[in-house]
């Protein structure tokens, strides 16, 4: 049941943590500041809802979201290592896009079925969220719910029932 539940969500939660993401980042969110947001080479032309430029790590993201969402998830995972490494030699190795990416990553290996390899990119991602915004931010919340998940579908449900438990508690709390 938690299983079906969490897999219906994977899309959500993709397109949760890029708004999260992008929020933070055109505030100057505390993960760093509104100029690195993992600009890339430039500015790509158009804007995201009128908000400014769109840069090449927020094209990559989306295709990746477009990706997931067609089934596609190995070009997905080509696309989406492109846009980690864009926010890593951006944004630097700590910043919330690089969480993203990562959580992206290891979406689409769990998508694949390749848990061993979702994992330590999901633990990572959480990691670079909670230094960024402490561990009761909302932030954690679906990073959280795609550990649930991942957990879940390796039949590991005392491991999942925690993260699932842990982001409650950071709902509760708002």
């Amino acid at each position: 049941m938690i299983e079906k539940s969490l897999r219906v969500m994977g899309v959500l939660i993709l397109t949760a943590l890029l708004t999260l993401s992008l929020t933070a980042c055109e505030s100057g969110g505390e993960g760093g500041d509104a100029g690195s947001s993992g600009g890339g080479t430039g500015a790509v032309s158009g804007s995201a809802g009128g908000q400014g430029p769109i840069t090449e790590w927020e094209v990559l993201t989306s295709k990746v979201m477009r990706l997931y969402s067609s089934g596609d998830y190995s070009q997905g995972l080509e696309v989406a290592k492109r846009a980690l490494q864009v926010a890593q030699n951006n944004a630097g190795p700590d910043h919330p896009n690089v969480a993203l990416s990562l959580a992206n990553l290891a979406e689409l290996y769990e998508a694949q079925m390749e848990y061993a390899k979702a994992e330590p990119l999901y633990k990572r991602s959480l990691e670079i969220l909670e230094k960024a915004y402490g561990q009761d931010s909302p932030f954690l919340v679906p990073t959280l719910l795609n550990m649930a998940s991942l957990y879940s579908n390796n039949g590991r449900e005392n491991e999942a029932h925690r993260m699932m438990e842990q982001a409650n508690n950071i709902q509760a709390k708002q």
